[in-house]
């Protein structure tokens, strides 16, 4: 697979939902998007733009109003093989310890007890995790804790593609940043294509080969952030894409 090779494409894709108070609610509009292997693009926008509904989408638990969506070249009918996601609560089973959350994918897909138990180990380490949590319950972690848990369940089955859903956003700043280097981490070493949804400009400028800027279901900016990691959010160049950025999200609600 090379960089060219595409893994998710929107198509013109629509998206419509019925409300009791308002009849139609358009989350997307002819959205385009496509997001290549080892591409690591994040989306940006106010609340209610569309943001989530993107990446319900291409995860398949729900279905466009219009156009298409594809992942790996095949129309996306359900939730396709090869995808992990990881929300911002997380959404781990409060009933079953850390390494048998971790572990679901991988049990759900008929893999032993034994080989699952080994994988399952071996992520958690990946996401500085240590042995002794894994026999922890969610409710006994830290939110940084639990957010890294819910990161190495996405990461179990060795999925082709991430999509992260504001993941860092119930966590205070210095966690986030220090979250934030290790999915980068991850992400050099597997170069999974990552789709990573965000409030924070900052975060998509630290993280992103890629800032998608939306709103009101469409894209009014796709700009490409050509800094070098590690980056410095200090730097003139962190600080200059950082505005270029601003001003993009800005444009929509200029009169």
């Amino acid at each position: 697979m090379t960089e060219d090779t595409e893994i998710i494409r929107f198509d013109g894709v629509s998206k419509c939902f019925v409300t009791p108070a308002r009849p139609q609610v358009w989350a997307l509009r002819d959205f385009d998007l496509v997001c290549h292997a080892g591409q690591l693009t994040c989306v940006v926008g106010p609340s209610g733009c569309g943001k989530t509904t993107l990446l319900r989408l291409a995860a398949g638990l729900d279905m466009p109003t219009g156009g298409r969506v594809l992942v790996e070249g095949r129309h996306v009918d359900g939730p396709p093989e090869g995808i992990g996601l990881v929300s911002q609560e997380g959404t781990l089973l409060p009933w079953r310890r850390a390494l048998a959350n971790v572990a679901l994918g991988l049990e759900i897909r008929g893999v032993g007890r034994a080989e699952r138990r080994k994988r399952a180990r071996a992520v958690l380490t990946r996401v500085h995790l240590s042995r002794e949590v894994e026999h922890s319950f969610p409710h006994e972690l830290s939110g940084g804790m639990r957010q890294r848990l819910a990161l190495a369940r996405a990461l179990c089955p060795n999925p082709s593609m991430l999509l992260m859903d504001e993941p860092f956003a119930s966590v205070d700043e210095p966690t986030r940043h220090h979250l934030q280097g290790e999915l980068l981490q991850v992400w050099a070493a597997d170069r999974q294509t990552i789709l990573f949804v965000t409030h924070s400009i900052e975060e998509a400028v630290y993280l992103a080969d890629r800032v998608v800027v939306m709103t009101f279901g469409h894209t009014v900016a796709d700009i490409a952030v050509d800094l070098p990691r590690p980056r410095d959010r200090l730097s003139d160049g962190f600080v200059g894409m950082l505005l270029a950025v601003r001003r993009a999200h800005r444009k929509p609600y200029a009169s």
